[in-house]
């Protein structure tokens, strides 16, 4: 079983700093043990950013976009819906101080300095230059990713690929009841969606080993987790140009 104190030397071994904007995508289970469980995942990265850090994870809410496609309108209450991206993502949006907004499908909660200033992003892009992932590039941002693949975490790919107009997704429009900030109303956001009529499946591994080959991902083993850490605007050039060669490497086209 790893400690708080194993943690702190991993994260700050594989380059995480203190005054770091940070994107968090994570599976618990995957270190195998925590003295201290999932809060002490949440301390540690905290620890290391400092006061002048910030720690962003995904709240995402797919069943708001389930709610659409059956009944025509999906619901989200931003104080109440949980996440459905794993404990340490829920624990960070019920802690004290920690701040979520209010896109239905990809919200997200966030922690320390840039809290406020970050929660009133209300972009109805869910991967636009102006929601989370454009902002989290305008920062400098980092990504990390704690025990997962790529095709189950990178989502920052999907802004990428808005932002180059790609043509093997669409626009889709989800509408629904937003509870919020003590209003109840009606909203509608735009998600690109795969082609599902062309057979487009995501498969976004080959360029994240792309980018492991090419230096631009730091690995460290914690545990029995391999925790990765990538600079969010070295990931959008080098994807904007390996796409312009292979597009293919963020998409598959199935039967």
């Amino acid at each position: 079983m790893i400690t708080q104190q194993d943690l702190l030397l991993g994260f700050k071994k594989m380059g995480l700093k203190k005054g770091d904007v940070l994107l968090v995508h994570s599976s618990f289970k995957s270190f195998a043990g925590v003295e201290g469980g999932p809060q002490a995942v949440i301390s540690a990265l905290l620890t290391v950013l400092g006061t002048e850090g910030t720690l962003i994870v995904p709240t995402f809410t797919f069943t708001f976009c389930q709610q659409f496609n059956d009944t025509g309108n999906g619901f989200f209450d931003l104080e109440n819906t949980p996440s459905e991206m794993g404990i340490i993502t829920e624990l960070v949006r019920k802690m004290p101080g920690s701040k979520r907004t209010v896109n239905p499908i990809y919200s997200v909660s966030i922690h320390g300095k840039l809290a406020n200033k970050l929660a009133l992003i209300n972009d109805k892009s869910a991967y636009g230059k102006n929601s989370i992932f454009g902002k989290l590039h305008d920062l400098k941002g980092k990504i990390m990713i704690i025990g997962l693949d790529f095709n189950h975490s990178m989502t920052f790919f999907h802004h990428v690929e808005e932002m180059h107009g790609i043509d093997y997704r669409y626009p889709k429009q989800f509408t629904g009841t937003i509870v919020a900030n003590g209003k109840k109303y009606q909203d509608t956001f735009t998600m690109l969606v795969r082609d599902i009529a062309k057979g487009v499946e995501t498969s976004v591994n080959p360029m994240g080993e792309l980018l492991e080959k090419n230096g631009l991902v730091a690995n460290q083993k914690i545990g029995e987790s391999l925790v990765k850490l990538m600079d969010a605007v070295a990931v959008f050039d080098f994807t904007s140009q390996a796409m312009k060669q292979d597009p293919h490497l963020l998409y598959i086209k199935g039967s």
